[in-house]
């Protein structure tokens, strides 16, 4: 049908109806006599079937559209511009349409207007991306058309008409469920695992992944059955996957080893899977295949088993020291290991699953002085807790006795796969602590001993003493006296050898009493510039002999509370010292005053001390050098460091072999606790 130039759907009498009688040949006849049947039912109807035909092409739900030779739209329905979003432009022309021609769909339509009835593939169309006509507001679509010609009654194709389907939903439908499946091969062939799809009672392989062809080596499996792709593929293997058939449950397996020829070399060798068969089923929830997922975790498998196996061996290395050694999760405290000395000292194997909380009744562990610890207190529970020990010192009661521990812990970091824990490694010290004994005991006997012997010297050294400084003085008074002359220079000899002596009983009573905390301080004013000029005055004799020049330098007062009678005591063995060891050349002795403490720097340029002896020098019974060329029991230094701290000071060295010493000795000038009468040095 066309319609008139500037009409619409609604327009005038169709040409047919205007051609109605007109042209008399024998086609027009036939076609006349063809559809007198439908006019006579459209007669029945209604006296108008016009309009009857006019409802229906309005109202069909189907879009409709007339066109005629030259492609010009010349009838429409409602449902044609419903599905469009707007009406065709007077200047459209089918046989201009830029998207018609792209896909070849001209030649459809002129099949039609040849008489033919052609249907078209669904396509997507947009009118805006017409090039011909501007159209601003049209719906992108996918359509089907259905293009069938519209004969005169002389049997002349003028008009064709085009009915459509809109299958936008379905196209869109089909369209995105291709983009997904496009998507899942996508996601199946990149997958960093191997995939595979079983289909069928006897397995056949509907779909193998990149990976899984390469680790099979490149077999051939799509469309064939598991045993024929894979025929040394083990039985048990097989049974697994017809199991997951018969009950549709999924399957999960850790590490299974799979022995297979996967180079398809002839060399079998065993790799690790963790497996995972999940059922597939069809439409009415039969299970019909299944698909695997497939990790291979040799690498993992092999390095964790080696990593057993080293700790294993590391175990039983740890078993064969004599040293026991206990670790401990430092998160719980549970103890996780316990090597074989350690479960023969206890006289039975440690329990490990035992929470440390129970550790208190379980090991009967006490500190030195006989007290139980409790569960947090026993040093595995100490160290748990990120507290380094370091030779601490219990008492362990067990089956087999009571021994007396030294304990030490160090964390041990995460690494190698393996959790931090906290190692304590501890020795027996039983042995040790009975030889401690005895020798405390030996020494408190030597002690004692010394101080008898002191206090029994003393005397008659101090009678000896006085008698010798009566014949000094005497010898003094009288020079040129027959006496003086035969005894004077014997006299002084034996008065220094007797003031010697009378000094190491001194140093022998000083040490008994530091031993036994009885020797005590009285803290007094003193000035201690003053009491290094008296010291050196009293030692200028000895210095003479030394041939050594005794220089006093520094402030000309500082005044302290000290100890004068132990201060007076430093200072003289460190000015003694100095011309022991520097004979014959100066000694310098000054005192500072810096930010509330006092210096007294002693200095000589004798034989020097070696850096091994200056660490030692201020021990019991310690020297730098051999008692053959130099007198003395080694107790000087050690008094004067033992007095020095007593006075909350601190006394040091420095000094190079052959190039001299410097003694310094830095005293607070005032006590940190309040002056008292008397303070013992065993506080």
């Amino acid at each position: 049908m066309a319609t008139r130039k500037g009409q619409g759907p609604r327009g005038g009498k169709s040409d047919v109806e205007a051609d109605r009688g007109s042209g008399g040949g024998r086609g027009a006849r036939a076609s006349s006599a063809q559809a007198l049947p439908l006019r006579e039912q459209l007669a029945s109807v209604t006296t108008d079937p016009l309009v009857l035909l006019e409802g229906l092409f309005l109202h069909s739900p189907v879009p409709y559209a007339i066109f005629d030779a030259r492609g010009h739209c010349r009838l429409y329905n409602p449902a044609y511009e419903a599905m469009f979003g707007s009406m065709p432009p007077p200047e459209y022309s089918l046989f201009r349409d830029e998207l018609v021609a792209k896909m070849g769909l001209d030649v459809l339509l002129r099949r039609a207007f040849a008489g033919e009835t052609v249907q078209t593939p669904v396509i997507w169309y947009d009118v805006k991306e017409l090039r011909h006509v501007e159209v601003k507001e049209a719906h992108r679509i996918a359509i089907a058309c259905t293009c069938f010609p519209l004969a005169s009654s002389e049997g002349e194709v003028s008009h064709i008409a085009l009915a459509y389907k809109d299958v936008t939903a379905e196209l869109a439908a089909r369209e995105a469920e291709q983009l997904e499946r496009r998507r899942l091969y996508q996601l199946l062939t990149q997958a960093p695992v191997a995939i595979n799809l079983l289909r069928g009672p006897d397995l056949r392989f509907e779909f193998a992944n990149p990976l899984l062809l390469t680790l099979m080596g490149g077999r051939e499996l799509v469309g064939r059955t598991l045993v024929e792709a894979i025929p040394d593929i083990s039985p048990e293997l097989v049974s697994l996957y017809r199991g997951v058939l018969e009950t549709g449950e999924r399957v999960v397996a850790h590490e299974y080893p799979m022995a297979l020829d996967y180079a398809g070399r002839g060399q079998v060798e065993t790799r690790y899977w963790n497996l995972l068969y999940e059922p597939l089923r069809d439409e009415r929830g039969r299970v019909d295949g299944l698909v695997t997922f497939a990790f291979e975790v040799t690498e993992q498998v092999l390095a964790r088993q080696a990593v057993e196996s080293q700790h294993r061996w590391l175990e039983a290395v740890l078993d064969l020291m004599p040293m026991p050694v206990v670790m401990a999760d430092p998160g719980t405290g549970d103890l996780t290991f316990s090597n074989a000395a350690a479960d023969r000292l206890h006289g039975q194997h440690i329990p490990m699953r035992t929470p440390a909380s129970e550790y208190g009744e379980l090991f009967h562990i006490t500190d030195l002085a006989g007290r139980r610890l409790g569960a947090e207190d026993i040093p595995s529970s100490r160290a748990a807790r990120g507290e380094k020990l370091e030779g601490l010192e219990v008492v362990w009661h067990t089956r087999g006795g009571e021994f007396v521990l030294s304990i030490s812990s160090e964390m041990l970091p995460a690494m190698h796969g393996h959790p931090a824990v906290t190692v304590l490694p501890f020795l027996d010290i039983t042995r040790l602590k009975t030889v401690e004994q005895r020798l405390q005991e030996a020494i408190r006997v030597r002690d004692e001993f010394l101080s008898v012997a002191s206090h029994e010297l003393k005397t008659p050294l101090t009678v000896l003493g006085l008698r010798l400084q009566a014949f000094a003085r005497a010898t003094l008074a009288d020079p040129d006296s027959a006496w003086a002359k035969r005894h004077g220079r014997e006299v002084q000899g034996m008065l220094r050898q007797v003031m010697r002596l009378a000094d190491l009983v001194n140093g022998l009573l000083d040490v008994s009493r530091i031993g036994t905390g009885r020797l005590r301080l009285e803290y007094e004013p003193v000035d201690l510039r003053a009491l290094v000029q008296e010291v050196v005055a009293r030692f200028q004799p000895e210095a003479e002999r030394a041939e050594c020049e005794v220089d006093v330098s520094g402030v000309e007062s500082a005044m302290g509370a000290w100890d004068r009678m132990r201060l007076e005591q430093v200072v003289t063995n460190l000015v003694s010292n100095a011309l022991k060891y520097g004979a014959g050349r100066p000694v310098r002795v000054s005192v500072e005053l810096e930010a509330e403490r006092a210096l007294l720097r002693v200095r000589d340029e004798g034989i020097g001390i070696s850096p091994e002896a200056q660490v030692r020098i201020f021990h019991k019974f310690e020297r730098a050098v051999s008692e053959r060329n130099y007198g003395g029991l080694g107790l000087g230094l050690y008094v004067a460091r033992t007095l020095v701290e007593a006075m909350e000071g601190v006394i040091r060295v420095d000094s190079k072999p052959g190039e001299g010493a410097i003694f310094t000795v830095e005293l607070p000038l005032r006590p940190s606790e309040p002056a008292v009468a008397g303070k013992s040095l065993a506080s």
